[in-house]
């Protein structure tokens, strides 16, 4: 990339990490952030520092070090620039729910959410801070269950999608919408904002992107049992787009997850248990609640196929991996189905 001859240092190794980025090489990205960050420093810019700083969180987030991140952005959360700066301060606090909604940890996530739309709620200068913050809250309330207050959380959030929004914003917004719609069993209606959603998003101008919502639109409509071929397309759009990006270990794992649970809900049982049981091997590397999903789903597998000691281990692995993640109704509703099948 070529670069103006009279830039600051930090700038010339800042716009260098954003580069890296762009071609999803965020190691060497995350290098070049922390040269830029300390070159800032140098030069007596604390904003470039703290900027540089966050997206080095980022560039860990997108490697799958999420523990990293979530250690980093808890320290720029209590900065002082983020305490001075409220944009600052919701950025530090938004990424910091996402990681910890990551890790499992959904009460924190939720706390750390909060706290960032409180700091920016009600300025519309911020409003697209606001979005993210309340879409980050959904995320970890849905995660949790806490579903009452997720749906009133994405009536807030809807009421923020004006004409200051572009379609972008506005379609994760829906897409987050959504999710929650199809958990609270209102199905038309998160077919309604999924589709909605689909026709802001664009996967010309983000293929990662356009993996990730087919992914979560497959996975809400497999929860509500729907076997429609609309379902079928959000997970063979979801499964080409993630070859087309070589999707993260974490990613592949989900969307084998996605196929399993679309086997298991057509009746194939043979290939659900195949899928799902190395699958839940490589817990460690998914969410404590996707881990927990993808253990009862196999518990139920099992069952449903007559190897009933295996499934009576798995429902109670799953159990622990929900009450992990804090996930406590998720929890309880797997020790009923279980005692139900004893």
């Amino acid at each position: 990339m070529p670069i103006p001859g009279k830039l600051l240092q930090h700038v010339v190794a800042a716009l260098q990490a954003r580069d890296s980025w762009k071609s999803r090489e965020y190691a060497k990205a995350r290098d070049e952030a922390r040269k830029a960050a300390e070159l800032a420093l140098l030069e007596g810019d604390q904003t470039a520092w703290w900027n540089m700083t966050l997206f080095q969180a980022e560039c860990l987030k997108d490697q799958g070090l999420i523990q990293e991140c979530m250690e980093l952005t808890a320290y720029l959360a209590s900065h002082p620039l983020s305490t001075a700066e409220p944009a600052l301060g919701a950025r530090a606090f938004i990424l910091l729910a996402l990681s910890q909604q990551g890790l499992g940890r959904l009460p924190d996530a939720a706390r750390a959410a909060t706290s960032a739309a409180r700091l920016v709620a009600g300025n519309p200068e911020y409003v697209y801070l606001h979005v993210q913050a309340q879409r980050a809250l959904i995320a970890a309330l849905a995660e949790s269950r806490r579903l009452d207050e997720a749906w009133e959380e994405c009536l807030l959030l809807e009421g923020l999608l004006t004409e200051l929004v572009d379609e972008d914003t506005a379609g994760k917004a829906y897409w987050v919408i959504g999710n929650v719609a199809f958990l609270t069993g209102r199905v038309k209606d998160g077919g309604r904002y999924h589709d909605m959603a689909a026709e802001s998003l664009s996967p010309s101008k983000d293929v990662d992107l356009w993996a990730r919502f087919n992914r979560a639109s497959a996975v809400m409509r497999l929860e509500a049992e729907l076997t429609e071929p609309a379902t079928l397309r959000c997970i063979e759009r979801a499964e080409l787009a993630t070859e087309v990006v070589g999707g993260s270990d974490r990613d592949l794992l989900e969307m084998s997850f996605v196929r399993a649970h679309w086997h298991y809900l057509t009746g194939d049982m043979a290939t659900a248990i195949s899928m799902l049981r190395p699958l839940c091997t490589k817990a460690g590397i998914l969410a404590a609640q996707t881990a927990g999903e993808a253990s009862f789903l196999l518990g139920k597998s099992l069952l449903a196929n007559g190897e009933h000691d295996e499934a009576m281990q798995r429902l109670e692995e799953a159990a622990a991996l929900f009450d992990n993640a804090a996930a406590s109704e998720r929890s309880a509703q797997v020790r009923e189905f279980a005692a139900g099948a004893r």
